[in-house]
């Protein structure tokens, strides 16, 4: 992953803060130490304003810690995960149950006559190989994807135009969530590196396949990255239906694992000067790169964490790249 990194402190006095702008198969203080996360009420249920529409999770109002303290046992220390920022969402917001997925987008799609580019990159022989015939309707996985897999192969900006979309035909705000919405609702009201607990890699490694679809065993032949894998085996070697892992307290899928999501962020090397309300952090001029999260098929364990960072281009077409939708109330 590209690890494009902007000087907060040059631009930080730019930054301005995003104002909070077929249902799928298999779906059942300043200087924080140390994460913490404290909800402050239930979840308000499940959402859907139109029937092509994503399923939208209420997700209540709280306190947490973003990020990572700096003697947790995993830490990218490159990525800028510490020192962590507490943050506090005065409102509840609504996201997507679960990643957008190939029908809903073609919906989409099909209704606008929206036709993205190809040029799409796929994993090959253990690296990641641009190719010009690859899309999100034909990702390169040998075999087509399913209509309640993830949709993949698409930019920011198409993650964009298909929010902007649903913001048009429902009268809802409809957006992507922001980098701090994000960790707080795949953190589900938890403060361990991962929303099923806080083990170390070696303990991933093993247990991986009941919560996420990570690099496993069932990919090592085939994918060949180098890096550790999960010993487990889930049996799929891309993605997979949305839903059909365990989902975390706030009854969403996929946050960690099958495909890494587009934030609305502007991607920055540290927390320093983040708005502490939850609101997205994007610049007055725009930005190239944009936020990254949740890993995918692709992601080794270690990467495979609430807090894990990322980003990537904004017009990058990757086969594990994918979104999830969020909106106001």
């Amino acid at each position: 992953m590209r690890r494009l990194l902007l000087l907060t402190s040059l631009w930080g006095a730019l930054a301005i803060g995003a104002t909070p702008a077929a249902a799928p198969k298999g779906a059942p203080a300043a200087a924080p130490t140390a994460p913490a996360a404290a909800a402050t009420a239930a979840t308000g249920g499940m959402l859907r304003d139109c029937p092509a529409c994503p399923a939208l999770v209420v997700v209540p109002a709280g306190t947490f810690v973003l990020g990572t303290s700096s003697d947790a046992r995993e830490i990218d220390r490159e990525r800028g995960e510490s020192p962590p920022l507490s943050v506090r969402l005065s409102r509840p917001f609504a996201i997507g149950q679960y990643e957008v997925t190939v029908a809903e987008f073609r919906a989409f799609a099909t209704a606008t006559q929206y036709s993205p580019a190809g040029d799409c990159r796929i994993a090959s022989g253990g690296a990641w190989v641009r190719l010009p015939d690859r899309g999100w309707q034909d990702p390169g996985f040998g075999t087509p994807q399913a209509d309640n897999e993830p949709v993949v192969c698409v930019s920011w900006d198409d993650a964009k135009a298909y929010v902007d979309w649903l913001s048009k035909q429902t009268g809802k705000p409809y957006r992507l969530p922001s980098e701090t919405e994000w960790e707080y609702a795949a953190r589900g009201g938890t403060a361990s590196a991962r929303f099923f607990g806080d083990s170390t890699e070696d303990d991933v490694l093993s247990e991986a396949c009941e919560y996420a679809n990570i690099y496993d065993a069932s990919a090592v032949t085939e994918l060949a990255f180098l890096y550790p894998n999960a010993r487990c085996s889930d049996g799929h070697t891309y993605t997979t239906a949305v839903g059909s892992f365990k989902s975390n307290a706030f009854d969403l899928y996929d946050v960690i694992g099958n495909v890494r999501e587009w934030l609305q962020d502007c991607y920055t090397a540290s927390y320093e000067g983040r708005p502490a309300d939850g609101r997205a952090w994007q610049w007055a001029g725009g930005c190239e790169s944009r936020g990254v999260r949740g890993g995918s098929w692709a992601t080794r364990p270690a990467e495979s964490r609430s807090a894990a960072r990322g980003a990537e281009l904004q017009g990058l077409r990757q086969s594990d790249l994918g979104f999830r939708v969020a909106r106001d109330l």
